[in-house]
């Protein structure tokens, strides 16, 4: 088998889920190439994500502040969730804006998707731009402790990422995505 590329796809032959959690499995596979080489991978499985770039009627970008376990820190970042299985990334996005702004949005606009770790793991998030805001909040999730919004312009923004009090990967990441979408320079 193949990808469109036309490079070779490594066959699975085996493959067990060694840890289940919530929201993702770990999984651990052997793997077999086109030459009959076989490795073993490890993957966390992950049901997906969506991340949001909302922006208020004065222009400015809507940030939380949320401690991040993995990291030992709270990060700035971009309001984003998990989704649920078998949910529309669409439908998850307009329940997180709520959840982590307390607003909802009348626009959702898709910026695109990327693929966050992986060597690793399978999540892929979808960015959607957020606009035309009203105050509709959502209780947050039992496990999520959120700032409210932080607002910043987009130059703001850029020195936060600069001088790295942002360093979280998925707002930087729809940065560029704004960027593109906007035709900005």
């Amino acid at each position: 088998m193949t990808d469109s590329s036309g490079h070779s796809i490594p066959e699975t032959v085996a493959a067990e889920i060694v840890l289940e959690s919530n929201p993702f499995n770990v999984e651990r596979s052997t793997i077999r190439f086109h030459d009959g080489y076989e490795a073993e991978r490890t993957v966390v499985r992950h049901p997906g994500a969506v991340a949001l770039v909302v922006i208020d009627d004065q222009q400015r970008w809507l940030l939380v502040s949320q401690y991040r376990y993995p990291t030992g820190h709270d990060l700035l970042e971009i309001p984003a969730g998990t989704r649920e299985t078998g949910e529309e990334p669409s439908t998850t996005a307009a329940r997180e804006i709520r959840e982590e702004t307390g607003y909802a949005a009348a626009s959702l606009t898709h910026l695109g998707a990327t693929w966050m770790a992986p060597g690793f793991c399978d999540e892929y998030i979808h960015y959607y731009l957020a606009t035309n805001l009203t105050k509709d909040p959502l209780p947050q999730d039992h496990d999520e402790y959120i700032s409210p919004p932080i607002r910043l312009t987009i130059d703001e923004l850029e020195t936060a990422i600069r001088s790295g009090e942002i360093n979280d990967a998925k707002t930087i990441t729809a940065l560029t995505l704004f960027r593109l979408h906007h035709h900005n320079p």
